[in-house]
């Protein structure tokens, strides 16, 4: 005998498949903070975090348009599908921005740069941002999610101070300093993916209340 999902169900299993494509992001920025470290040398790793958040994304996907197709949901339900469709977006987003900047890391051979300018601090801030919206989304939590978007001007800030850190090292001819674009470029990727953390939220606050004045 076959069993039909009902909506409720369907959209419950599609929350799960996203939690664990947010949990692959994690692990893809567990993996920087090492490499920015010199814990790790190898973005291998890295890279193929990133193909298995991309396939995710392609299954989501297909997940989200039997939904539409079969159960042609309205009101809540279907602000909650259109929403998945957007995160999952900013989710293979926050994982090919992973990839870019382990490639950005491996380039600038001097990893002091990339320390002196707090870039462990900025990907521990974006990982944070990304656990607590995920959390938020799990818990339907529009507090949480209003808490993340805020917290991105704690990742502002720490980029302004990164680039001020990088004109301060080109003034005194820092060693290696010539490495100033790449680390520079780094820290751009990681403010970018704490946008897409702020996308993620916000997306949640639409699909609860219907707010699109976000």
């Amino acid at each position: 005998m076959t069993f039909t999902l009902n909506i409720d169900e369907e959209i419950a299993s599609l929350k799960r498949d996203i939690v664990k494509m947010a949990s692959l992001c994690e692990k893809a920025l567990y993996a920087l903070s090492s490499l920015v470290e010199g814990e790790a040398d190898d973005i291998r790793d890295i890279q193929k975090l990133s193909d298995q958040i991309e396939k995710s994304q392609r299954e989501i996907e297909q997940e989200c348009m039997r939904i539409l197709l079969r159960k042609h949901p309205v009101a809540k339900d279907l602000r909650s599908v259109s929403a998945a469709l957007r995160i999952i977006t900013d989710l293979e987003r926050i994982g090919n921005n992973s990839f870019d900047l382990a490639e950005a890391i491996t380039y600038c051979g001097n990893r002091e740069i990339l320390i002196k300018i707090g870039l462990s601090k900025m990907i521990e801030q974006v990982s944070r941002m990304l656990t607590e919206s995920i959390d938020a989304f799990v818990m339907r939590n529009e507090e949480k999610a209003n808490s993340v978007i805020a917290e991105d001007d704690v990742l502002d800030s720490l980029f302004v101070s990164a680039k001020e850190e990088l004109v301060k090292m080109i003034k005194t001819s820092f060693d290696g300093i010539e490495e100033a674009p790449d680390a520079l470029l780094a820290a751009k990727y990681l403010e970018r993916m704490g946008d897409h953390c702020v996308n993620l939220s916000k997306q949640l606050i639409w699909s609860i209340s219907g707010d699109m004045n976000l």
